[in-house]
């Protein structure tokens, strides 16, 4: 399944909670659209280290 970046990172951003760990908010983003944790996690750090 192809999902776009803009929504992997945006799914991500909704998942916030404090002292909620990062792996916990891939895993829900990744089981929410559908597609492995290790790609969010690779997307969400490609767009942190851009900044």
């Amino acid at each position: 399944m192809i999902v776009a970046k803009h929504r992997i990172l945006q799914a991500y951003a909704v998942t916030y909670a404090p002292g909620k760990a990062n792996a916990a908010r891939c895993r829900e983003v990744a089981e929410k659209l559908g597609i492995d944790a290790e790609t969010v996690a690779q997307i969400v750090n490609e767009t942190v280290g851009e900044q």
